[in-house]
């Protein structure tokens, strides 16, 4: 298994005969993000057909979850795979470097910029996976009654707490997720981080900080936006069919803490329908290797089941 997010191939995927790919743009808050449309092939064109939107975890591209993708498509559902902003092929944000430039009639003037690439922000994350939902219910074959919601490792979170505030998403698929990230020395840091930011004694979005706090992982993590993150506050808001999945042999955080904890807020309130499966003999990355199989037919039949 891989040591780190950097270090993941994951296994190639193997088109179904019966499924087409389509590169399409996704454009969130005015940055072009690569993705994936895959489609069962014969689609009648009056016909209205469940649909799926899958995020990728920290570190990853859309190819994280294309095998996943493929799988519901030949299943007859339509599927919308991204890479979030400053990662893959996707487009990136642009900031400001020093004082803002003089500007003529036209509001225009000369100006240094930086651009963001490998940042983890998980507001600008749930914001895209907002625009990615968007884009699937623009979708003239998608019924928009039917769309759900997939996630891997961060994705996974970014998934649910989307779930967790959009009517839209009528069934929720997550594996692996990380749901809060509150250690000690991340708070104490974020704090910080957010006072440095305000009163302009470090970048007003960070590059190539705080990577210490989680070495095996790619990028740099925004400290100050991780500390208005917590999905596990969101979760008692989810009124909709959930499944989680957890690696048996989980090394990135503890499982009881996080899809066990989900599990336990939605098995109480009884809102809807709930299952949580833990597998056996598997790390973090092992679900996209040994735990492939079974994690994405679990999936499949949820959305089947419920969308």
């Amino acid at each position: 298994m891989p040591a780190s997010a950097a270090e993941v191939r994951y296994p190639e995927l193997v088109m179904p005969p019966s499924v087409e790919r389509t590169a399409v743009t996704l454009w969130s808050h005015g940055v072009a993000l690569d993705a994936d449309i895959y489609r069962p092939k014969g689609l009648d064109a009056d016909r209205r057909v469940p649909a799926v939107v899958l995020s990728h975890g920290w570190g990853g591209s859309k190819s994280s979850g294309e095998r996943y993708a493929a799988r519901f498509a030949a299943a007859g559902m339509v599927s919308l795979c991204f890479t979030h902003s400053g990662w893959g092929s996707s487009g990136h944000r642009v900031v400001l470097v020093g004082d803002p430039p003089a500007l003529d009639e036209h509001h225009e003037g000369f100006a240094k910029v930086r651009f963001i690439r490998e940042l983890l922000d998980p507001l600008e994350w749930i914001q895209s996976y907002r625009c990615a939902v968007d884009y699937i219910e623009g979708e003239p074959q998608v019924d928009p009654d039917r769309i759900g919601a997939w996630g891997t490792s961060f994705g996974g979170g970014v998934a649910m707490h989307h779930a967790a505030n959009d009517d839209r998403i009528k069934a929720l698929a997550v594996q692996v997720a990380p749901l809060r990230l509150r250690s000690e020395p991340l708070v104490m840091r974020g704090r910080q981080r957010a006072i440095d930011m305000a009163r302009g004694r470090v970048a007003s979005v960070p590059q190539d900080l705080d990577g210490d706090l989680f070495p095996r992982l790619a990028g740099t993590p925004h400290l100050a936006r991780l500390l208005q993150y917590d999905v596990l506050a969101e979760v008692p808001k989810l009124r909709i069919p959930t499944l989680l999945l957890d690696a048996g042999n989980e090394e990135l955080f503890d499982i009881r803490e996080n899809g066990g904890r989900a599990h336990e807020i939605l098995k109480a309130q009884a809102a809807a329908p709930v299952r949580y499966r833990v597998i056996d003999g598997i790390d973090h990355y092992g679900i996209y290797f040994d735990g492939f199989e079974e994690g994405s037919a679990a999936a499949l039949a949820w959305f089947r089941e419920h969308l």
